[in-house]
């Protein structure tokens, strides 16, 4: 049973991927990810995740990820697929970093970055923040899946921590 309804902003939601303490929900439009935190406090002040209780009026304010003018119009009408968090959750590390699909670039987001409410790219922003510090990966064919792999195989690029196939 649902304990907590996320308001809408107009664009259904085509795919859904949760952090494993499930204190993020990262949702997938065709136009852009939306970055939702589910930790509130209840009217005891105990800290809780929008899995275990009614969050109410106590929603934070979502992030909204989303391509620059250029990189959207060099993506054409391709549309973001599968938005999700990758899966190095061993040892108490939380998941750092979102990767999504747009045709044939893989676009990675820091997932520290941005959720930080006071970073760079928020700074001149009102209301709806929109996060669009990322790192965009061009393929030569269109990519069906983009994935994480774990922290023992990533050596220190950053970068070579993901794995895109292309379509057959």
């Amino acid at each position: 049973m649902a304990k907590t309804a996320f308001p809408g902003l107009g664009s259904p939601i085509t795919h859904v991927d949760v952090t494993y303490d499930g204190k993020w929900v990262l949702g997938t439009t065709d136009t852009y990810l939306i970055l939702i935190c589910t930790i509130f406090k209840d009217k005891d002040g105990k800290e809780k995740i929008g899995f275990s209780g009614r969050m109410g009026n106590r929603i934070a304010a979502p992030r909204l990820l989303k391509l620059t003018p250029l990189d959207s119009h060099l993506a054409g009408k391709n549309k973001f697929q599968r938005g999700q968090f990758s899966w190095v959750t061993e040892n108490q590390k939380q998941e750092r970093h979102l990767v999504a699909i747009v045709g044939k670039f893989s676009i990675i987001w820091n997932f520290l970055q941005v959720k930080n409410s006071n970073h760079k790219c928020y700074r001149n922003q009102e209301g709806l923040k929109s996060c669009y510090c990322y790192c965009i990966v061009p393929k030569d064919e269109s990519i069906v899946d983009s994935r994480f792999m774990h922290d023992k195989f990533s050596g220190n690029d950053s970068l070579k921590l993901h794995l895109l196939l292309p379509r057959p």
